[in-house]
């Protein structure tokens, strides 16, 4: 009989601990906002819960925003739903235009990543101040400095580098999370005019797309994400648009309903497999082969575009078979361009 006593206080006093914790979480944004404009008119008068529930339903003003440069940069526009100058909640704003005639449309874009931004903004694990680290790399050892003593040292460090080395004494690394905003295109042009190196925005998180960029010249190809559900044929090679590409995702898997057959080619059954016709998983460093083995049954079976390949691809360029360099016009002539790739004219019957 005793230990159901004790048991039973035990839960009561965790019960109490729990809503009071509740209690606490939910006003700690509240404070937040009561510190933000100066404390006025001392502590806010709460009744119940009711209260609290009422105000996150209540604000100043709604703005426009997104999210590029921080979670993403698919740049999804949002409702920001403003109180006291801090965003208190966000919404998925549904203001695109009409895109390709007889697509799905792009509202609303937006997901989970965006979602929680505005707590991530004013989370307890957010970077208050500059911070120099002052203990071994990976120490988690860290001093408070000030802006103008953090701006001083990474300008000489900078500066001391460029001397040093040139422009190639640093690099401009911005990583996948840039937008096409002032913020990118400062760093950019910082950059250029120190005469240095910027690495591709993809490369950081293996994402650029090198036989394409080889290819045909970018990375990047293709129309529109709505131009999908246009497709008859769709092969996702280690793409898992679900996860990655979620404002877009809709049009592969609505594309479906119009009978576009859709493929999945990863090692792993991931989110975007499971809405696929067809899943590949090859083994890890096969994925060569699979793609050679593909273009051979294509050609001999006469199923590509010859005119489409002559016209935007490297395909038609000759390759030396001494060194596997295309060839090129320093090649042939003296003077010649290392720049200017050549192909076979079945007119003239030269390079």
């Amino acid at each position: 009989m005793r230990r159901l006593t004790d048991r039973a206080l035990s839960r009561r006093s965790l019960l109490k601990a729990s809503s009071l914790a509740a209690l606490a979480l939910g006003l700690a944004r509240l404070g937040i906002v009561e510190a933000a404009s100066g404390g006025q008119g001392g502590a806010p008068d709460y009744g119940d819960w009711r209260d609290l529930y009422h105000r996150a339903w209540s604000w100043d003003r709604i703005v426009k925003g997104t999210h590029s440069n921080a979670n993403c940069v698919s740049a999804c526009t949002w409702d920001l739903y403003v109180r006291e100058g801090l965003v208190w909640r966000e919404e998925q704003a549904a203001s695109y235009g009409p895109g390709l005639a007889g697509c799905p449309d792009f509202n609303p874009r937006g997901c989970q990543k965006g979602a929680c931004y505005s707590d991530l903004a004013l989370g307890p694990s957010r970077v208050l101040y500059p911070l120099r680290r002052v203990g071994p790399r990976g120490g988690g050892r860290w001093k408070r400095i000030s802006w103008e003593q953090a701006l001083e040292e990474t300008a000489g460090s900078m500066v001391a580098a460029v001397a040093a080395k040139g422009g190639h004494g640093a690099i401009c690394e911005l990583g996948p999370e840039m937008d096409y905003g002032p913020h990118s295109t400062a760093a950019i042009r910082f950059f250029k005019l120190l005469g240095a190196p910027i690495t591709d925005n993809m490369a950081m998180i293996g994402d650029v797309n090198f036989g394409g960029t080889i290819t045909l010249g970018t990375a990047h190809t293709g129309g529109s994400s709505d131009d999908w559900f246009r497709s008859d044929y769709i092969v996702m090679w280690a793409f898992n648009p679900l996860y990655t590409r979620i404002p877009d995702a809709h049009f592969l898997t609505e594309a479906r309903y119009r009978g576009t057959k859709l493929v999945s080619i990863a090692p792993d059954f991931n989110a975007s497999s499971t809405r696929a016709d067809l899943w590949l998983n090859p083994r890890a460093g096969s994925d060569a082969a699979l793609a050679l083995a593909s273009v051979q049954v294509i050609i001999e079976e006469g199923l590509h575009d010859r005119n489409y390949i002559r016209e935007q691809t490297d395909l038609p360029l000759l390759l030396r078979r001494d060194n596997g360099r295309l060839l090129r016009q320093a090649d042939l002539s003296t003077g010649g361009s290392e720049e200017i790739f050549l192909a076979w004219d079945p007119r003239a019957g030269r390079p």
